[in-house]
């Protein structure tokens, strides 16, 4: 059974999503902050290591020599931080635009200020499907409607864990709905565990998911899919 209530942000979620919208961080201050910053290892090993190189270099020797293997090890640290950032220059690009996704989202979020509480009591128990980028999930939300649900395995999304812990698969789950993005937070999963959970098939091919999301109707993550779980269920077993 599927319940639905509009209400005011909470004020956890209201913070978190200020905090998303503040970051105004350019390509470049970005990528200087991968680079050189404390979140690269190379650069937080280079501010550790360096300075107490170079002063045990001066106390056991000369200035000269200090100032050789100063160049050396700076030399040295910049080859490594290009060949991290050529190795991970993908990497990085995507979690900018991951960043400026967030931040556009949640400056929609703020404006509409508002969500939807959502409640759900499973009878039946839900359906998973593995694929390279996380998790489908596909419950009866009943009056003959399903529940979508697309989850990132990259990210924070706490349905994840959930999943990999077992807990998706209890009985009562509750969320919010934003109604700026679309997107779900503050996902609980609750109450008794129900059986019968079998292996998760893991699909490889990515057309197939394309031609399931055609055949559902496109759903977008927290979408109700009008039609009926096992005729959804039966449309995915059959395009697989």
């Amino acid at each position: 059974m599927l319940t639905v209530a509009r209400v005011d942000l909470p004020d956890q979620v209201t913070q978190r999503l200020r905090e998303r919208a503040a970051l105004s961080e350019s390509w470049g201050e970005f990528l200087k902050e991968r680079l050189i910053g404390f979140k690269q290892p190379v650069a937080r090993a280079t501010a550790f290591v360096g300075p107490l190189l170079v002063a045990f270099v001066y106390a056991v020797s000369d200035f000269f020599t200090m100032v050789e293997v100063a160049s050396v090890f700076a030399a040295t640290s910049a080859l490594f931080i290009f060949v991290a950032w050529y190795m991970n220059r993908h990497d990085i690009r995507s979690a900018y635009s991951r960043q400026m996704v967030a931040r556009r989202a949640a400056k929609a979020d703020l404006k509409a200020g508002q969500g939807e509480a959502v409640d759900l009591t499973l009878r039946v128990r839900p359906v998973f499907y593995e694929h390279e980028h996380g998790v489908i999930v596909l419950a009866d939300s009943g009056n003959g409607q399903a529940l979508y649900f697309d989850v990132d395995s990259a990210g924070e999304d706490s349905r994840w864990f959930l999943y990999v812990n077992g807990d998706m698969h209890r009985d009562s789950w509750r969320w919010l709905k934003l109604l700026g993005s679309g997107a779900v937070m503050e996902f609980e999963a609750r109450g008794r565990r129900l059986a019968g959970i079998g292996d998760t098939p893991y699909v490889e091919a990515p057309d197939a998911w394309e031609a399931i999301s055609l055949a559902l109707g496109e759903p977008q993550d927290g979408d109700v899919i009008d039609m009926p779980f096992e005729e959804v269920v039966q449309t995915i077993s059959r395009l697989l």
